[in-house]
């Protein structure tokens, strides 16, 4: 649901939206056991973009598994339509904020996101991982469900948007990775 927002309330919630990023726990739960709310909030971020309801929710073992995972052909639905939310949630900040303006206020939210390789590596490393190319995949995820958030926060969206949501996996140190046969998988 998105609620009316007034530009100026919109892009000083990205200000704050940005100081947050560094504060998360970035990649800390990679492997461990989903929680019931880790598994409730996918549910809802896959019924919201996918209209799915009956999807299973399972957890990636390792950096490995979650490579196997990521390298399969995906489901090319899920990431279509993911992107077109995207699309959607970003036509909705550039009607309430302008373009110039929204692309502005996003500086600090890329800022703050790039530097999301930094505990990726870190996790990877405390695995033995070493494959360059896999944590900067993981990282750039993450950037991605910064700037996704973003858009929504800047749309006047609220906490249930599946945007925020995926946020909320990430920044509580999970990587949603998609899906994998009929299930959706969170690392």
């Amino acid at each position: 649901m998105l609620k009316v927002v007034r530009a100026d309330e919109g892009l000083a919630a990205l200000a704050a939206f940005a100081r947050e990023i560094p504060r998360g726990s970035w990649f800390a739960a990679l492997g461990d056991p989903l929680t019931e709310s880790e598994g409730a909030e996918a549910r809802t971020y896959v019924a919201e973009i996918v209209r799915r309801h009956d999807v299973v929710i399972a957890g990636a073992a390792d950096w490995l598994a979650a490579q196997a995972i990521i390298k399969r052909d995906c489901d090319h639905a899920w990431w279509d339509a993911e992107m077109l939310a995207q699309n959607a949630t970003r036509q909705r900040a550039e009607i309430v904020h302008g373009k110039e303006a929204l692309l502005a206020a996003l500086d600090p939210v890329v800022e703050a996101a790039a530097a999301l390789t930094g505990p990726a590596a870190l996790a990877a490393s405390r695995a033995g991982i070493t494959d360059q190319a896999l944590i900067r995949v993981a990282a750039g995820a993450a950037a991605q469900a910064c700037h996704q958030a973003a858009l929504a926060i800047a749309g006047g969206a609220g906490a249930d948007h599946p945007f925020a949501i995926k946020y909320r996996l990430f920044a509580g140190g999970r990587w949603p990775l998609g899906f994998d046969g009929d299930g959706f998988v969170v690392f």
